[in-house]
């Protein structure tokens, strides 16, 4: 066995004694199971209802200082904006090309939403004719009937009415905090509802820790616009690295496309899939596993057996880094059996670290699977010299243990510059032994002058 062989041996041998466990499995919480919203909508709870106002898809209401707007985003979510205009509200109103006009308690007109001084007359209507019918509303006693062809009044309201108003062809009116709409004899309430994405702020993560600890095998999945029940579909960004009895959320929204995606676990009635995010980062999300939909996989060619750390890392459960994935940390030098390469190019994503190896190692006596980072390693073989392929021999020395490096040129230095200053002092005081014993150094010149 030469030199060489030997002390490859031994440091493999150091590196697999010296590394110690370090799973990081926490208990799942059966209590609080994770349950993903099937709809994110809230309803607008009104008091002192003074006013309301309706323009196509808009709608908005007046309550004390308070004006409430709920009004369609891009992607048709009813998004809710909250002024507090510093006033009394006494009445709102939208005029034909959709703008919007408040009365303060003085009479004073302003204009939303630059609250400018404005000349808009505010009108108050007690009989509207719409369609087959004349709606008549009873000052005082809040009556509210309706004439038909007949001739004939009907009660739809026998108190508690104000606020008649026609808006594109349709008459609401107001009773008891509420907006009504009017079709024929029928009253119809029209709820304050707004799409309300702080449902998602409290999601319990349930058993979490066991589902991202658990064998994995790659998972393709196709995320659709709407779920299988006919849901409208949400994805709510997450934060793996900060994760407790709730998830750490970064904001929900639409599901507008279909797209790929890796999916990770399953957690309740939700799956956490792995996508771009708006800047194109691999990012977790969390969405109802109704939403997502089992996709061909195809493995990538494995192109390699082994592979060898080029510095201390930590092995993750799945191909994707973060504080819950992370199972077991082990040192440079650690010698991996490889069976598996993914790429999330292979599911039309990209990445800045988007190749992982899945690999196996034997520590400490325990033997760990998971998924490593390519970057972090490199191909190893078990040649003549047990060494890595193109090895110099160095392969354990990476820029994470630049100072260890240093430290030991410097010491092989100083080595080679004390044995040179030896011998040096040693020959030197051997010339002057052959001085003082009046031997004289033989002239090895052939001096002419001598």
């Amino acid at each position: 066995m030469t030199v060489k062989r030997l002390t490859a041996i031994t440091t493999a041998l150091i590196l697999a004694c010296s590394a110690a466990p370090a799973y990081n499995i926490a208990l799942a919480d059966s209590e609080n199971e994770c349950v993903y919203p099937t709809q994110f909508i809230s309803e607008l709870e009104l008091e002192n209802l003074a006013d309301y106002a309706v323009f196509g898809d808009a709608r908005a209401y007046a309550a004390s200082t308070n004006l409430y707007i709920i009004s369609p985003d891009e992607y048709g979510d009813e998004i809710l904006t909250t002024v507090d205009c510093g006033f009394q509200l006494t009445a709102i109103d939208y005029d034909a090309e959709g703008n919007l006009y408040v009365l303060s308690n003085d009479n004073t007109v302003y204009a939303y939403p630059d609250m400018a001084v404005s000349s808009y007359v505010f009108t108050d209507d007690t009989t509207i004719d719409a369609g087959d019918y004349e709606y008549r509303l009873v000052d005082g006693s809040g009556e509210l009937y309706a004439i038909g062809a007949d001739n004939k009044p009907v009660t739809i309201f026998e108190e508690g009415c104000s606020n008649l108003k026609e808006y594109s062809g349709v008459v609401y009116v107001l009773n008891s905090n509420a907006v009504y709409a009017l079709d024929g004899l029928t009253a119809t309430r029209q709820h304050a509802e707004y799409t309300d994405f702080t449902v998602a702020n409290n999601i319990y993560t349930g058993n979490l820790s066991e589902a991202l600890t658990s064998a994995y095998s790659i998972r393709k999945v196709t995320l659709n616009p709407e779920t299988s029940d006919g849901y409208e579909a949400y994805v709510t960004k997450i934060d793996l690295n900060n994760s407790g009895a709730t998830f750490a959320t970064q904001g929900t929204s639409k599901v507008v496309n279909t797209g790929s995606a890796l999916a990770i676990a399953e957690v309740g009635n939700a799956t956490i899939i792995v996508m771009p995010d708006e800047n194109g980062l691999n990012q977790s999300y969390l969405t109802l596993s109704t939403a997502v939909a089992d996709t061909d996989y195809s493995a990538q060619e494995n192109d390699m057996t082994h592979a060898y750390a080029l510095s201390d890392l930590t092995i993750y459960s799945r191909p994707y880094m973060c504080g819950e994935t992370a199972i077991f940390e082990v040192e440079a030098g650690t010698v991996f059996e490889v069976s598996e390469k993914f790429s999330f190019k292979t599911i039309n994503l990209q990445y800045p670290d988007d190749t992982f190896y899945r690999v196996t190692a034997t520590v400490g006596g325990e033997e760990v699977t998971g998924y490593v980072a390519e970057n972090l390693l490199t191909p190893y073989t078990f040649s003549a010299e047990n060494e890595p392929e193109n090895s110099t021999g160095t392969e354990g020395f990476t820029y994470d243990d630049n100072m260890r490096t240093v430290l030991i040129v410097l010491l092989i230095v100083l080595l080679v510059l004390v044995a040179a200053g030896y011998v040096t002092f040693y020959l030197t005081r051997k010339g002057e032994g052959n001085v003082r014993k009046g031997r004289k150094p033989k002239n090895t010149d052939d001096d002419l002058y001598s």
